[in-house]
């Protein structure tokens, strides 16, 4: 693998009436990711993954986390 061809997963989490993209990639042998919602990232201090699936399971707790500070409950739809 280059510098210029890393792995990478996105997925899609609708929370509430808000809806968030996510983006794992794979780089320096673990998995980090970035949180975006209407084109704007949102800051996390999640810590590097082991696989996707970790990583994207800490996001989502983070997403739940965000919205129901914000005081709206709702189930998670994520495709």
């Amino acid at each position: 693998m280059n510098g210029r061809d890393h792995a990478k997963r996105d997925m899609t989490v609708g929370y509430g009436d808000r809806t968030f993209a996510l983006r794992a990639y794979h780089e320096s042998g673990a998995w980090h990711g970035v949180i975006i919602e209407n084109k704007t990232p949102l800051r996390n201090g999640l810590p590097p993954a082991s696989d996707p699936a970790a990583y994207f399971a800490a996001a989502i707790a983070h997403v739940v986390a965000v919205v129901d500070a914000a005081g709206i409950p709702a189930a998670v739809k994520a495709s």
